[in-house]
This record gives structure tokens, sequence and C-alpha cells, in this order.
């Protein structure tokens, strides 16, 4: 089993899952129901209301559908939503995922936000975390939030929303898989005290894979309380994640126009010992009321990560026989080890109140500070083309000590109005004033020659007082029952500061921020007497600013502003609900992303070239089932294209279709579900390591590949 840093065991665990059903819940568990047919949202306006009062084109996957798939991770979540990758996977170990929206994967380019509070503060979104026990519904808006949530996010916004304590369900799972793997895991309403309410989720993961040594282990415990104090209600979630993961270490990889197919898909090229270990522990506490004013809120976050890393990344001249044939030093690999502190605090207060019948006001400040810092060790190690690491001169000497940090501040003032004007057209606007704040400093001393020296040495920081803003419009063209058409449309224009992802280098150099404006037009329709629902988009994002290469004057190509880029595409999902309980889900989504200006490292042009790893077309199709005794069950196919694998469009991949299956019996109290996941066994490269370029070097480019094929059976308990 995957090594633990954490003293709890899982007989533990086990006990601690098993407890929760020693006390009995407040009243009887509520019923699985089938998937329903209208959404409301929270994300855009953070408050519900219908999706189709929103220009904005937004998806909703809810708990019941993700439990009659057994979907367990993002991957499998958002198979059915048009243009939306949950790819698994990447830097962040396997527990984690790179998400892709509008055609757009990059760890920071959408924000990820867990119950209302961004998850992964003013840097990257944690995925590794994120478990789908006790999920509600999961909301992805396309597009940038850029007044709700300010200079966070460019493509979209992926919102994870869990039960409150007083509508969560009881149920006790235990589940085994392939590569023995297994979970336990389970949701209970607690027993209330006067009238606070209080729920706990609580699970155990332990997922196995194909590739040798590749393997996460993830302890997860969410508390939710709740309380009517009579001119306010208060509320307080504690979240804790204690993971341990076994890197993934098969990366597809390239040298220029090369791709090395001759490795082993399932070999793990780590170090010996390699492991990703974070401890993430959460607190928000919040009131919420009304007055005069209207409907007010007030919530706190506090987070904090820590995280001991141990891994490495193939170079390009592993591939040379023998592997010292005038090449660098010989060793084959480049390897580090790290430790990493973030803390993160989010603040936010707002008011929502209505003006008139026909206008409503929401207006609030909220506040983002987050601040990291990271020392790393850079050694050199050899190892066979296995996969095993083997001795040779200088492995794992300390060729490089590195150490940075990074402060950032982001705070805004924000108000967005609803405004009802005739029967059949709404208006949504909103502004917001942004201040970013942003400081780094790092060092890095040599330590390859006779005696240490200091590399580099330096700070820097940047300040940005700007607005950003959207407007939109709904004009509802017709109505006949239960069928209608919508049409909306949306402008919104936003800015980000570029990611800073800790990595083992010592960069400090803070670049202006990012760009984007986007247009967005697009229809809703119900027919079929509001059977078959369809919703479809255009749109077009404008990236300026961006990050790019600039000559420094002395032949060497250095990072800086200047690139532009653009995404554009169009988007359509559609469902047709047979029944209540059974529904078809279609989706298609074509991205044109390229570059419009951008300057590679050794300086060639890259403009009009396609961004990489982004796939011109995107599909599937589904059938769901979900009953409330009886079988149930699922089928998904889902599509992803062609992609050119670098910026300089010279190494494609294909394109390739993975499918998933589910099939359930619940007879009382009882639930059996056997899923399978990647039924295809496709092993396609999926996502980029940003980290494999930095660390080698030689710049040998790594791209993390699809899990192959998994199977599970859970048995699940509902008292």
């Amino acid at each position: 089993m995957t090594r633990l840093r954490t003293s709890i065991t899982v007989p533990a665990a086990a006990t601690l899952v098993t407890a929760m059903w020693l006390v009995p819940a407040s009243g009887e568990a509520a019923a699985e129901q089938a998937i329903p047919l209208h959404q409301v949202q929270v994300t855009a306006t953070r408050k519900p209301e219908p999706i189709d009062e929103i220009p904005a084109s937004i998806t909703v996957v809810t708990g019941v559908e993700l439990r009659a798939r057994g979907a367990n991770d993002l991957r499998t979540a958002f198979s059915l939503a048009a243009g939306v990758e949950g790819t698994p996977g990447g830097d962040g170990g396997p527990a984690g995922a790179v998400p892709s929206i509008w055609g757009l994967r990059e760890a920071d380019a959408y924000l990820l936000v867990v119950d209302g509070v961004p998850w992964g503060g003013a840097f990257n979104p944690a995925t590794p975390s994120i478990e789908l026990t006790g999920i509600e519904r999961i909301e992805i808006l396309r597009g940038a939030a850029p007044v709700m949530y300010g200079a966070t996010s460019f493509v979209g916004v992926i919102h994870v929303i869990h039960h409150a304590p007083s509508d969560t369900p009881s149920e006790l799972s235990v589940s085994g898989g392939s590569h023995d793997s297994f979970g336990l895991s389970g949701n209970a309403e607690l027993h209330s005290h006067g009238d606070y309410q209080h729920a706990l989720t609580v699970n155990l993961d332990h997922r196995g894979y194909d590739e040798d040594r590749t393997s996460f282990v993830r302890y997860h415990a969410l508390y939710r309380g709740a309380v009517d104090l009579g001119a306010a209600r208060f509320h307080v979630d504690g979240d804790v994640s204690i993971l341990s993961q076994d890197p993934m270490g098969n990366l597809l990889l390239r040298d220029g126009p090369v791709l090395h197919h001759e490795l082993s898909v399932n070999a793990n090229y780590n170090p010996a010992g390699a492991a990703l270990d974070q401890d993430r522990y959460h607190l928000a506490l919040g009131l919420d009321g009304n007055n005069s004013l209207g409907d007010w809120s007030a919530s706190l976050a506090v987070t904090r990560t820590e995280d001991d890393l141990l891994r490495g990344f193939l170079r390009g001249d592993a591939f040379l026989d023998p592997p010292d044939a005038g090449v660098g030093d010989g060793l084959q690999a480049d390897g580090y080890s790290q430790s990493r502190e973030i803390t993160d605090l989010y603040l936010d207060l707002h008011v929502t109140t209505d003006v008139s019948a026909d206008l409503n006001l929401t207006y609030g400040l909220d506040f983002l500070h987050g601040e990291g810092s990271e020392h790393a060790i850079n050694f050199g190690y050899c190892i066979d083309a296995g996969g095993s690491e083997q001795d040779c001169a200088g492995a794992h000497h300390a060729d490089e000590l590195v150490r940075s940090g990074d402060r950032r501040n982001f705070a805004g003032l924000y108000a967005q109005a609803e405004w009802r004007l005739s029967e059949t057209v709404d208006v949504l606007a909103g502004l917001r004033l942004n201040h970013t704040q942003e400081t780094a400093k790092g060092q890095a001393i040599d330590s390859t020659g006779p005696s240490p020296v200091i590399a580099f040495e330096g700070d820097d920081e940047r300040s940005n007082t700007r607005l950003s803003g959207v407007i939109g419009a709904n004009w509802h063209a017709w109505s006949s029952g239960d069928d209608a058409l919508t049409l909306y449309g949306d402008y919104r224009n936003s800015y980000k500061p570029l990611a800073i992802d800790f990595g083992p280098e010592a960069e400090t150099d803070v670049l202006e921020p990012e760009t984007a404006a986007s247009y967005e037009l697009g229809a809703r329709i119900l027919l079929l007497d509001g059977m078959l629902d369809v919703d479809t988009s255009l749109f077009r994002m404008d990236f300026m600013n961006g990050l790019t290469f600039a000559d420094d004057g002395t032949g060497n190509f250095v990072r800086a502003n200047g690139s532009e880029t653009r995404f554009q595409g169009y988007e359509i999902e559609s469902r047709y609900h047979w029944l209540p309980q059974l529904q078809l889900a279609v989706h298609y989504a074509y991205h044109d992303a390229r570059f419009v200006r951008f300057a590679r490292d050794n300086g060639a042009d890259a403009a009009g070239n396609r961004f990489e790893m982004s796939p011109r077309h995107l599909g599937g199709i589904g059938l769901i089932y979900t009953a409330t005794t009886g079988f149930s069950g699922s089928l998904v196919a889902d599509y992803v294209g062609s992609r050119k694998l670098n910026k300089s469009n010279t190494v494609e991949a294909g394109g390739y279709t993975t499918l998933d299956a589910s099939l359930s019996y619940r007879l009382g109290k009882y639930r059996v579900q056997l899923s399978g996941y990647n039924l295809t066994d496709r092993r396609d490269p999926v996502a980029e390591s940003e980290l494999s370029e930095a660390v080698t070097v030689t710049g040998t480019a790594g791209y993390y590949r699809l899990p192959g094929r998994y199977v599970e059976v859970a048995v699940s308990f509902a008292p």
C-alpha cells in the first residue's frame, strides 16, 4: 500500500466511518430521486436562480446523476458537459485534474470554487483534494466571472456544492476495484442540538493504476453545521484532506518533433521513493440574514496547505546510447525534493436588495490573500528503460538549492444588477474595481562546483488597479406551456496575474497581468412539453498581454508580456427526458484556439498556429436511467479529437474515444453498483507537464497519459 505520512491507519478510518452510524440521524434518509428537468444556479449571481434567467452558458451536474453514473473523478463528472474536459492526473498527481473549458487547458485558467470559497485561493485550483462524496451538484459556468470573483479566472468557474446539513442523505458505502483499489465513505446528518443542525461526510480512497508505483491514498472529512440565531443564520464548514500520492511517471516524451514511443506506457521513471504528500486544512465561517437593506451575507475562510514532494523527469539524453555520449553530465533524469507551504484567506461581504419589482442589486466587497513559500533541492539521477533507478556517479548530489516565496492580495468592490426590462427581456450588468498586489522573491545556490555560490538572487513586485465587468441580456422569445425559446448574449472583460506553480526554480519576475475579453451568443430551447432541452452557444475570447519570450539583448530569450491568443467556437448540449428517470444526453463542441502573436523561447514565431493540447472536436452521448428501486444504469461514450502537442505544431496526437458504464440494483436500503471506466483502455497523451521542461536541463516536454481501464464494485447502505 502507498506510504503514508499521517498516523491515521486504515482500521482507524474504517472505525470513524462506521461510528457515524451509531448516532441516529434526526430524520429519515433522503431517498434518491430522478434527475430534475429544470435547474437553478448560484455561481453567476450568488443566489439561487433558474438557469434560463442567466445570460451565460451554464451546465449543472446533479449529485443524483453523479451517483447513477458512478462518477469518481472530474473526467467522468464532466463527460456529458459540452466542450468541458476534466482531464485526470497532471503535475498535481494521479488524484488531481487539469480541466479544460473553451479549449484552454492550463492549471490556473479556470476558478475552482467549493461551497462558495475559491478552492486554491489566489494561486492554482486545489483539484487533488476534490472528492465527490456528499455532492449536491456541480455548476460549470463557461467564461470568466469578472464581477463576483474578480481576477481569478478566464475560461470558467467550476463550483462544487455539497448538501446542506439539514439535507445530507445518510449512506455508507464500501468499494473495491482494479489494481488493489478500495474505498470506504459515508454521509450522515448528525443529532441536532436544539436548532443547531450538522452533518459529516468522511471517506477513505485508495486507488491503484496500471502504471508501476502509481497510486494515491486520500483521507477526507467534511463537517458542516448551521443554526438559526434569529437575526442571522450561522454556518461553519471544516474540511480536512490528508493525501499521499505515488506520482505518475509514464509521461510520453517529446524532443522537438520526435515522440519517444519506445518506452513502456506503464513504466515509472520517477526516482526511488517518489511521493507527493499533502496535508490540507480548511475552515469557513459565515453569517447571513435579512434586514432593511435586503439579504446580506458575510463569510471568512482560512486554508493551510503543506506539501512534501519528491519526483523527477527524464531528460532527452536518456535516449542516447551510451547516455553520456557527449551530452551533459551523463545523468538521464533530473529530480527534486521540496517542501512547500501555502496559506489562503478569503473574505466576502455582500448584500442583495430589491430596488424595485423589476430591479435587483447585489453589491459587496471581498479580499483574497495567498502566501506561499518553497524550499527545494535539485539533483540528477539515472534510471533504466524499465523504470528502475541505477547507481551512477553524482546521482542525488544536491546540485542546486532553491528557495522562493510569493504573496498575493486580490481586493475588490463590486456591484451587479438584474433588471427586468420588459416581460420578455432581462438584463444582467456588473462592474468591479479590482486591486491586485504581488511580491515575489527567490534565491538559487549552485553547489556543483568546489564550493557553493549564489547563482541567482532577486525580488520583484507589482500592483494593479483595474475595472472588470459583464453585461448580458436574455430575450424570452417564445413560450407555450412547458416549451420555450430563450436567446442570450453577454460580454465579459477580466484580467488575471500570471500563474505561480511554486516549482523548484527561483524565478521572481512578476509580469503584468493577462487580460481577456469574451463574447457569447446562445439559445436555450425546451420542446416536447419540456422533455427535450437544448443549450447551444457561440463564443470568442481574446487574450492579450499574455506570457511570451523576448530577446534580452544578449541573444537569450526571457519571459515577457505581449502574446495574443484567440479562442472561439460553438458548443451544443441536449437532453431528452424519455421518462422522469430516463435521459438521453448528447453534446458536441468545435473549438478553434490559435496564437495571434507569440514568440517561443528560441525566438521562433508561432503566430497562426493552433494552441497546444486543444482539440477542435469534442463530443459524446450518454444514456442514464435512475430509479428509486430495482435496476439503474448508465452508458457514456466521449470523444476527444486530435490536438497539436507543441506550439510549433509539428507533432499531433490522434483522437480517441472513452467508454464508461455503470449498472446498479437497489433493494430496500441496499444498493450494489458495478462501474467501468475507460473501458476502451485508451492511453493517449491528455495533459502537458508544466514542470518537466522547468526541471530538465534539455527542455524535454512530457505528456501525461489517460489512466487505463478501471473496474469497481460498490455496496451501499442507506438507513
